[in-house]
């Protein structure tokens, strides 16, 4: 399928869900209800939730700048903050968030950072935040256990198979990034099952080989610095809280303050590990299900769905609205057309990487 009918279609499958969404919200509704909530909306709060977006972008980018720093790599912050907004870009209009960390690998690989490092500062900043959403999660979780229970009612079995998830991708990714041999000798299995289809397999091989190499020892500083990955859990602490605290910010925008700070951002962050998992683009369809579930009994029937609206653009559609601008504004001054720049594939921007790094191998010998 050509790139850009992949992102036709994962374009129509986000804002289709969204239309979805808003028939049923509208329809199980009053319109006039979802209109007075919105407009009734207390500027000031609605301004903190725009902050709060801000603050987690600039979190993301500050922890990869940190990284490639502490590494020895001086990436200006225009580039890791547009390397940031292209990544959750694609990681939103692709199932699985799967085009994201790709594409930043690629942008950083672009600003001369070998990729065993671009991958370790991506997949660093990812452990840290998955972390500290295991950790902030089963703390919150075991300090408000009853009204965690009352809110999720028969919904709570989704919350346990997200929280199961989430800890063992954790677990997954840390056990790859310390066991360098583990990895080697899975990259091998891989090769010898699709060594038809590759086209050098040996080259292929010694490839990963010192991308793997170059990977684990980026990492592995971290074993002589452990106040550096104690800044890097922090930054990931306060980016989740960040996102989390937008629902708190819209509660308060409704003029409402029955429940406090905690117990509202904890079911916000109940909610992100329950629907977080979903392999859709956004999670679209899983995260406005579970959230109407959650939230069902903190936020009036008249004031629900529009709270779910501002909270989904706040945490979703606002970073893909900014991320299109960046992406396109970036390959306008590359000198790419919008066709050329819409039409950009993950995939093939990966396989575009590793022929640099054969042509840079080429050069070398």
């Amino acid at each position: 399928m050509k790139p850009r009918t992949k992102q036709i279609l994962n374009f129509v499958l986000i804002f289709g869900t969204f239309l979805i969404v808003l028939a049923i919200g509208i329809s199980d509704n009053n319109l006039g209800d979802t209109i007075r909530a919105l407009r009734t909306m207390n500027p000031g709060w609605v301004a903190l939730c725009a902050l709060a977006f801000v603050a987690f972008v600039l979190c993301d980018t500050l922890s990869i700048m940190y990284f490639l720093s502490r590494q020895g790599y001086r990436v200006p912050l225009r580039k890791v903050l547009f390397t940031s907004l292209a990544g959750q870009y694609y990681s939103n209009i692709t199932p699985g968030a799967s085009g994201g960390q790709p594409m930043q690998i690629y942008y950083l690989h672009k600003e001369n950072v070998p990729t065993g490092v671009a991958t370790s500062s991506i997949v660093m900043r990812f452990v840290c935040y998955q972390l500290m959403l295991s950790v902030i999660g089963t703390v919150l979780w075991i300090i408000y256990r009853p009204f965690v229970a009352q809110q999720t009612g028969n919904g709570q079995w989704i919350l346990i198979v997200g929280y199961v998830y989430n800890l063992i991708m954790v677990t997954l990714v840390i056990t790859l990034a310390l066991w360098k041999n583990l990895v080697l000798r899975l990259a091998d299995f891989g090769i010898r099952l699709a060594r038809r289809w590759i086209r050098h397999p040996e080259e292929t091989r010694e490839r990963l080989h010192r991308q793997v190499e170059s990977f684990h020892g980026s990492v592995m500083t971290y074993r002589d610095r452990p106040l550096d990955f104690l800044i890097q859990l922090l930054i990931g602490g306060l980016q989740l809280m960040c996102l989390m605290s937008i629902v708190y910010f819209i509660y308060r925008g409704m003029n409402l303050d029955e429940y406090g700070y905690w117990p509202v951002v904890t079911m916000s962050v109940m909610e992100y590990l329950a629907a977080a998992y979903t392999p859709l683009p956004g999670a679209s369809g899983a995260q406005e299900g579970v959230f109407s579930m959650y939230f069902d009994r903190i936020f009036p029937n008249s004031m629900g769905f529009a709270a779910l609206l501002l909270w989904r653009f706040f945490t979703y559609y606002i970073s893909i609205m900014i991320g299109f601008v960046a992406v396109l504004v970036h390959g306008m001054r590359s000198g790419s057309s919008i066709r050329e720049t819409m039409a950009i594939d993950p995939d093939q921007m990966k396989k575009d990487e590793e022929s640099e790094v054969e042509a840079e191998k080429a050069g070398s010998d």
